[in-house]
């Protein structure tokens, strides 16, 4: 199984994946798809479940291939959030 979730930074990023729904159910996809969100909170933040950010390749409607994808996609969108909230440009 993939790891879900990362500390960097000083920050806890946590990958919630879920199995995405065809939009025209007559026409399902071979494949299933999946979508993820990112929840972002402070490594000692203990009891605090932090905030959760949509990612945008989902947001626009996008899908992964698979959970480890889902879970690559958000983490990685999560890092941006983190070095922004950092005060990090790239």
């Amino acid at each position: 199984m993939h790891k879900n979730n990362l500390v960097y930074k000083g920050y806890r990023l946590n990958a919630k994946v879920v199995r995405g729904i065809a939009e025209d159910a007559g026409h399902a996809p071979a494949k299933p798809l999946f979508t993820a969100t990112v929840f972002v909170m402070q490594v000692d933040a203990v009891q605090d479940q932090g905030y959760e950010y949509p990612v945008p390749m989902f947001a626009r409607g996008e899908f992964a291939s698979s959970p480890r994808e889902g879970v690559h996609v958000a983490i990685t969108y999560g890092l941006s959030i983190v070095d922004a909230l950092m005060g990090v440009t790239s």
